[in-house]
């Protein structure tokens, strides 16, 4: 087999997560490589977004996804980003099968695997696991375990033995960070087992190029405000959707620290700036425009206003009021962007800064100019 290119996104794996116990391959691939423990993710810091800026290399305002969910004004609906179609710029699938590679694509959560897929030659999700990997590695585990992400690292094996790919892009999940902060023992062995699945790919393959970063990190959360309740009250209609939306709500809760607001009138724009501004919680408010200079974001589709939250703060729909507690790990603010990146097998030009950097990574491993 030829020298493969291995892409590795751990899902809502902040540094945080590295520091607290032993990782004898990641130690190794940090070694024998290169690490950063200081990257970042893009903003808003979820999952979606994430996850496209690295297989395309590009920020969201070119790529085009944005967020997990947004709202579709003129159709009066909120559209999950979860088409390939959504993606404007090529990916590094796209690009290695024009020169003749082979590209599989593996994920714990099936929207990823949709979302991500263009130009993917094979691909599967423990969520709709292929047939020929449950006969030969057995059932996935629970999506919401530590044990998925150790099982999918087994069938990313399965399937470079299978198919010879050039090209592999692994994508975890990040259920047990949004469970168990960084110092905890359950966290502590979930990356254990993160760590033994990195091991298994390196001591088949050493002389692979491997790239392993995240999609955002992941802090507690205390304090929960429904914006749209908040600019009802003050007699300002909109529609306001928190940046992590998405269909796996034993993670989150759909609650983020991020926030689109779309207004129902353009001339509230003003009153509904000061209005978020002035609410406890929120760290920052930027216009369409402020939010598309600063982020790289599209400023056609992102709303009116983006929110984002404090720390310990987040946003989203609630059943009883405008604000109430909650217990609970997320992410979408700017509090959850720093990231590692650690680079193997690879000689790196100039700083690796910015988790999108690694598709540069992996077409200079594929020899693709």
């Amino acid at each position: 087999m030829k020298r493969p290119v291995i892409l590795i996104c751990i899902d809502g794996a902040g540094t945080d997560y590295f520091k607290r116990c032993s990782l004898p391959n990641i130690d190794r691939l940090c070694r024998e490589g290169f690490c950063s423990w200081s990257s970042h993710a893009m903003v808003p810091t979820v999952t979606n977004v994430n996850n496209v800026s690295i297989i395309t290399g590009e920020y969201p305002a070119e790529h085009g996804v944005f967020t997990n969910c947004y709202y579709e004004v003129e159709e009066d609906r909120e559209v999950y980003m979860e088409s390939p179609e959504m993606i404007k710029s090529e990916t590094i699938f796209e690009k290695a099968s024009r020169s003749g590679l082979k590209s599989v694509l593996i994920t714990v959560k099936d929207k990823l695997r949709t979302l991500l897929s263009c130009g993917v030659d094979e691909s599967f999700s423990a969520e709709k696991p292929a047939r020929w990997v449950v006969d030969y590695i057995g059932r996935p585990p629970n999506i919401y375990s530590s044990e998925v992400n150790l099982w999918i690292f087994k069938g990313a094996e399965a399937f470079m033995q299978k198919f010879s790919p050039d090209i592999i892009y692994i994508a975890t999940t990040d259920y047990i960070m949004h469970k168990h902060p960084p110092e905890s023992p359950e966290a502590r062995r979930h990356m254990r087992l993160l760590d033994e699945g990195i091991g298994l790919i390196l001591d088949k393959y050493p002389d692979s190029v491997i790239g392993i970063t995240a999609d955002h990190g992941m802090t507690a959360k205390k304090t929960a405000i429904d914006l749209e309740e908040v600019l009802a009250g003050k007699g300002v209609k909109a529609k306001v959707v928190p940046t992590v939306k998405d269909r796996y709500l034993p993670h989150h809760s759909n609650l983020s620290g991020s926030a689109y607001v779309y207004l129902k009138k353009i001339e509230d724009v003003k009153k509904a700036y000061d209005i978020l501004r002035d609410v406890d919680g929120v760290e920052e408010v930027l216009t369409a425009t402020e939010a598309s200079q600063r982020f790289h974001l599209p400023q056609e589709k992102v709303g009116d206003l983006l929110v984002l939250g404090e720390v310990d703060y987040v946003f989203g729909t609630l059943t009883s009021g405008v604000i109430e507690d909650v217990d609970l790990r997320s992410h979408g603010s700017l509090h959850e962007r720093v990231i590692p990146t650690i680079l193997y097998g690879v000689e790196r030009e100039g700083e690796i800064d910015e988790n999108r950097l690694l598709a540069q990574i992996a077409l200079r491993g594929l020899e693709i100019v």
